[in-house]
């Protein structure tokens, strides 16, 4: 009796051990492997349609005040590299400088296509493409204030007040090559002009700015503020296209696009169509290559 119950132990365990194992096989059949995560690059070319945020600063981006009608170096490099890889460009959303991380991680666009320098703050929140142009960045104090005429250098000292706006490149600026300067911050989202207007007001001392909103301020409000950089910029940034951090494809694609423009002279033309108005303001990328000699 006993060998009896031993025996039907076992059967018991051959066929559990078998219902067991058919159910994983039979799982292991039927599970699908998960899909990929969508790219945003997957769906601009889904949708043929390529959403761009936005921030008016000229002359990068211009935004008419009466008609709303965009106009801009970026706005027509963007929509011309956008019309090549054969998509409808969408600027579907202004925004300030300081919220193109937030737009671009929450989906409301898919780039921001206005222009901005190339920081490290800002590469370190967002993918950048291959800079457009180049632009100086000057150093600006008071029309009467002589102290900074033979060296701007010394306002790298605790008497001196240097204007900045938070998280924009004039405090990169004041934080890398003024550290010991006191400092006068806006909040992010404050008008770059106001920086001009705390020098010329006195409540600063100095201020960085590149040399086409320095000029309008000058054009507009005659002898309130100079510059004193003697034509030698503190800093040179890249201006370029912000896309989200980790898309690569969509970057690559860009990248790409841009490049073209910049080979069949589309940029070359757009540079020397607004440099008319804002002169001195754009510097070229130098080309990858170079012709031979005949």
């Amino acid at each position: 009796m006993d060998a009896l119950k031993a025996n039907w132990v076992k059967v018991a365990g051959v066929i559990l051990l078998t219902i067991v194992v058919a159910f994983i096989t039979v799982k292991l059949a039927v599970t699908k492997p998960q899909s990929q995560t969508t790219t945003v690059y997957d769906k601009v070319i889904k949708s043929g349609t390529l959403r761009a945020c936005y921030a008016a600063y000229a002359p990068q981006f211009i935004k008419d005040p009466n008609t709303s009608k965009l106009s801009g170096v970026f706005f027509d490099v963007v929509s011309k590299a956008a019309e090549n890889m054969s998509l409808k460009i969408d600027w579907n959303a202004e925004i300030t400088r300081g919220e193109m991380a937030e737009a671009l991680n929450s989906g409301r666009c898919d780039i921001v296509g206005s222009g901005f320098y190339a920081t490290s703050a800002r590469a370190r929140a967002a993918e950048l493409s291959i800079p457009v142009f180049y632009n100086p960045v000057y150093v600006y104090v008071r029309a009467n204030d002589s102290r900074f005429d033979s060296d701007f250098k010394i306002a790298n000292d605790k008497q001196y007040t240097v204007a900045t706006v938070d998280g924009q490149s004039s405090q990169t600026i004041a934080i890398n090559q003024f550290p010991n300067a006191k400092t006068l911050e806006l909040p992010q989202a404050s008008d770059a002009s106001q920086l001009l207007l705390n020098v010329a007001d006195g409540k600063a001392d100095m201020t960085f700015s590149e040399p086409a909103l320095a000029n309008l301020y000058m054009k507009n409000n005659p002898g309130k503020i100079k510059e004193v950089s003697f034509g030698k910029p503190v800093q040179v940034y890249g201006n370029s296209v912000a896309i989200k951090k980790g898309e690569f494809a969509l970057t690559s694609a860009l990248n790409g696009a841009i490049l073209e423009l910049f080979n069949n002279g589309y940029v070359e033309s757009v540079l020397t169509r607004y440099e008319k108005e804002y002169p001195g303001d754009y510097y070229r990328v130098a080309l990858p290559y170079s012709t031979p000699a005949k």
